[in-house]
């Protein structure tokens, strides 16, 4: 694993803007930075217009020796699909503009596919963003996302800024203290999230502020913390979430102040206490053979709501008699057919008693006077001696 530092702007696939760090002093580099390698921007724009992996992306100062600037970035620019891979970290302090506060910006010139692999975290302080997005290509993160962990504003660790297609999340949304994850007056038209997104102190994992969108899919849990996991204040806004929403003692796990947006959900519900776990003035609920809601009665007492078709702790079907309805909504249906007693053998145990029947005493005597094959095969013997 080694340094890097860029000493110039430049492309990244420039060798000459690098210096690596020997130990004692930096040198020029003799190959490009890679996986294994930890690699600052040193107050320098450092254009990225092919596929770079980094053990780390970094715009923050470095103390002595190393004695790095903090400032400049890292941009995704040109016509080809680019992938990224490494931990991209916002530190240190940003700017008032935004767009330069970010280690790593998309920019609106890069006009095909943009792939990043890898966590973004803002371990920063006022205006630091990890990965900020203003191109309308499509996008692919795989990895987690966390918001700052200081009390500060407009600090995050991704933020779109593009009216785009589609983005695609695989990984966690954790706000921390501020937002994982905002979309800031853009339209997506297409947003899936494959993982959890968690409130933090002050903060959503996912924000949607005078935006749009159009299309959300979301599959994973949302736990509230401080503030909300998932927070909307768009109109035109469609998620549909599959996972369980929890609650916090000061916030819901989902909240939509829109009643032109809507929340479709298929999971089960927690509340905590008098907290709804879910807050939308145009909600959808799809319930499913497990779902339930759990709430609060005035005495604090935990209650349980079923959907229809959840099984409560009732027998199952195969142990209900056959044609037997059953269920808080006569949802069950038994499917177990029991021999009637008289059609059972006397003394023989069926259903809750015992069969009834037994030969009777005129069939005995007609059986008596029936001829077996040993017998009849005697008698003819018999016959023919």
């Amino acid at each position: 694993m080694a340094t890097y530092k860029a000493i110039s702007a430049g492309d990244a696939s420039t060798l000459g803007i690098w210096e690596t760090w020997d130990g004692a002093a930096w040198v020029a580099a003799l190959m490009l930075p890679s996986l294994d390698d930890d690699v600052y921007t040193n107050n320098n724009i450092v254009t990225i217009t092919t596929s770079q992996s980094y053990n780390s992306w970094n715009r923050s100062s470095v103390a002595a020796p190393l004695s790095i600037i903090q400032g400049g970035q890292f941009q995704i620019d040109g016509a080809n699909e680019i992938t990224t891979q490494g931990t991209i970290y916002a530190s240190g302090l940003g700017y008032t503009n935004k767009s330069t506060s970010s280690t790593v910006v998309r920019l609106l010139t890069h006009t095909n596919i943009y792939n990043h692999i890898g966590d973004i975290i803002n371990n920063g302080m006022t205006y630091t963003i990890g990965l900020i997005n203003e191109g309308t290509e499509d996008l692919t993160i795989i990895g987690d996302i966390y918001g700052t962990l200081a009390a500060v504003n407009l600090a995050y660790g991704f933020v779109n800024t593009a009216n785009i297609n589609s983005i695609i999340i695989i990984g966690n949304l954790i706000a921390q203290y501020r937002d994982a994850f905002l979309n800031y007056f853009s339209t997506i038209q297409n947003l899936t999230i494959t993982g959890n997104q968690i409130g933090g102190i002050d903060g959503a994992g996912l924000k949607n502020q005078s935006g749009a969108i159009v299309n959300g899919i979301i599959i994973g849990n949302q736990i509230a913390g401080g503030y909300y996991a998932i927070y909307n204040t768009s109109t035109g806004t469609e998620i549909n979430v599959t996972g369980n929403a929890y609650a916090s003692t000061s916030a819901a796990a989902i909240y939509n102040s829109k009643d032109t947006s809507t929340i479709i959900y298929t999971g089960n519900i927690y509340n905590n206490l008098s907290v709804m776990a879910i807050y939308s003035p145009t909600l959808f609920l799809n319930v499913t053979p497990t779902t339930v809601w759990e709430f609060s009665d005035f005495g604090s007492n935990t209650q349980y709501l079923y959907g229809a078709g959840v099984n409560t702790g009732h027998p199952t079907e195969a142990d209900v008699r056959k044609d037997t309805v059953y269920g808080p909504n006569d949802e069950f249906e038994g499917t177990c057919a029991v021999a009637p007693p008289s059609t059972v053998n006397e003394g023989v145990p069926t259903d809750d008693t015992v069969g009834t029947y037994a030969l009777s005493g005129d069939l005995i005597t007609r059986l008596e006077q029936c001829s077996t094959v040993a017998i009849t095969g005697a008698q003819i013997a018999a016959y023919n001696s």
